[in-house]
């Protein structure tokens, strides 16, 4: 499932998101037995997710998340990320951007 946002927070305070998009994926382990009739089967495994943003505000580190999908924060995913990838923006008519790839540790939520 991908979610692409409209707010974004990092440790606690709006940092000037211009952008984001987080990516979950689950795990799929096998659990194909004689008694499967000949398909496979599989069950959940762990889960993850990973995302990029773009802001006017450079991260390292770690950081604590919160992004919504709209004002009224219909879809939520809050965590703690890892900052892995970043890519920096010069313009000559704008400001210096940054976008920064991060992958969630631990457990997160979506609501």
């Amino acid at each position: 499932m991908a979610i692409s946002g409209k707010t974004g927070i990092v440790d606690g305070a709006c940092s000037d998101i211009v952008s984001w998009t987080v990516d979950i994926e689950t795990d799929l382990l096998e659990k194909t037995s004689f008694c499967s009739g000949g398909f496979k089967e599989y069950i959940d495994g762990l889960k993850g997710a990973t995302g990029s943003l773009t802001s006017y505000v450079r991260y390292t580190g770690s950081s604590t998340i919160e992004l919504s999908n709209s004002e009224s924060g219909t879809v939520t995913i809050a965590g703690n990320v890892l900052w892995n990838t970043e890519s920096i923006e010069n313009s000559v008519e704008g400001l210096q951007s940054f976008t920064q790839g991060f992958t969630f540790t631990g457990a997160f939520t979506v609501s």
